[in-house]
């Protein structure tokens, strides 16, 4: 029989002693970064940016008694307008992106490819479209997120530091990809989220 959502983090919670996770409330959660120096590494520098633009969180580990299961995984390409772009317009269509998942001092991921690339509107089902003088037009009805990873269930547990390392390789040839300096690739990790419940903790 599988675990529930819930199951693995009250497994995991067990494990290191938190006894009062039992008592706060599940919801859905998502968290969201962006690599704006360039560096290979997304969550790791979160709290350089405090900006909805380009993160919701202020450090890349939770509170006491905060966790996140994980649930789907997206990268999406931004420009420094702020727009984001399709991955493969960017890097080519032979481009795939390789990353690690890193909690704590683990690789929970390691060498995880992903063939396409989302947006942080990773469940939104707007579609392509363009502007041809000055109408609006939709070209193809498809979601905005391409191709995602779903359904990891991994577990980031309360006050563990953690973060992804990318690499962009094309397929084709094996060579790997360099960062272009006009656009920053960010993630969207998406799942169940556990959060203080106030009505049984005060």
């Amino acid at each position: 029989m599988a675990l529930s959502a819930q199951d693995k983090i009250l497994y995991v919670a067990n494990k290191l002693g938190l006894s009062t996770l039992g008592q706060m409330q599940g919801s859905t959660g998502a968290v969201y970064d962006v690599d704006t120096d360039i560096s290979g590494q997304i969550f790791s520098s979160a709290s350089r940016h405090q900006n909805p633009g380009v993160t919701n969180i202020t450090e890349n580990q939770f509170e006491v008694n905060e966790a996140l299961l994980v649930e789907a995984i997206s990268f999406y390409v931004k420009n420094e307008a702020g727009n984001v772009l399709n991955f493969q317009s960017v890097y080519g269509s032979n481009a795939v992106l390789v990353f690690d998942l890193i909690i704590g001092n683990k690789r929970t991921m390691k060498d995880t490819p992903v063939f396409a690339a989302g947006t942080p509107y990773t469940f939104a089902n707007t579609g392509q479209r363009t502007i041809a003088s000055g109408v609006d037009v939709v070209t193809a009805l498809s979601p905005r997120n391409q191709i995602f990873m779903e359904g990891a269930g991994i577990l980031i547990p309360p006050q563990v530091q953690w973060y992804v390392d990318y690499r962009i390789f094309d397929v084709v040839t094996g060579a790997t990809i360099s960062a272009t300096d006009t656009t920053n690739i960010g993630c969207y990790l998406f799942g169940t989220r556990v959060l203080l419940n106030f009505n049984t903790s005060i």
